[in-house]
């Protein structure tokens, strides 16, 4: 696996529009129209980056980072947030997602220096990406968030000079 990312504008739907996941992941991961939907129509546009993970040619995931005015209520100040982590189901247990975190993890680490915590949301009922997340470094803060899907438990990865 050489997997890498490739930065993605907020129209480019058609890049990872072929990514499917399993079934039962569905409640836990917003569509990929919705997720372009709403970059499309951000108020902070520049403050969301969307990226494709991709091994040689094949993309085989996608996630969007959020920092600033764009994070979410329950992130503090001066961290980035990862969302809408997808791997391809065709690809899933093969190392894609963990990838993608330390690619995320050292993309925040190279471009925004001063930020030293990766953090996100993962659905209390979503096992397999819990421990995915739990595998590749983050922590659970303790704290849960609220969301349309349900619980969320807030998980942290410390990155950069502190990680």
């Amino acid at each position: 696996m050489r997997a890498a990312l490739k930065s993605l504008s907020h129209f480019d739907y058609a890049v990872v529009a072929h990514l499917k996941i399993e079934p039962e992941q569905e409640d836990f991961v917003d569509s990929l129209d919705l997720v372009f939907s709403e970059l499309r129509s951000s108020l902070w546009p520049r403050l969301e980056h969307a990226f494709s993970v991709v091994d040689r040619d094949e993309v085989v995931g996608f996630f969007v980072l959020r920092e600033g005015a764009a994070l979410p209520e329950w992130a503090p100040p001066k961290v980035m947030t990862l969302h809408s982590l997808c791997v391809d189901r065709a690809y899933q247990g093969n190392g894609y997602g963990r990838a993608a975190i330390k690619l995320a993890a050292r993309w925040v680490s190279t471009n925004r220096p001063i930020v030293n915590s990766l953090m996100l949301g993962v659905n209390v009922r979503n096992e397999t990406a819990r421990a995915v997340y739990l595998k590749s470094g983050f922590r659970d803060t303790g704290a849960t968030h609220f969301g349309p899907s349900g619980a969320q438990n807030i998980l942290e990865l410390k990155i950069g000079l502190g990680g």
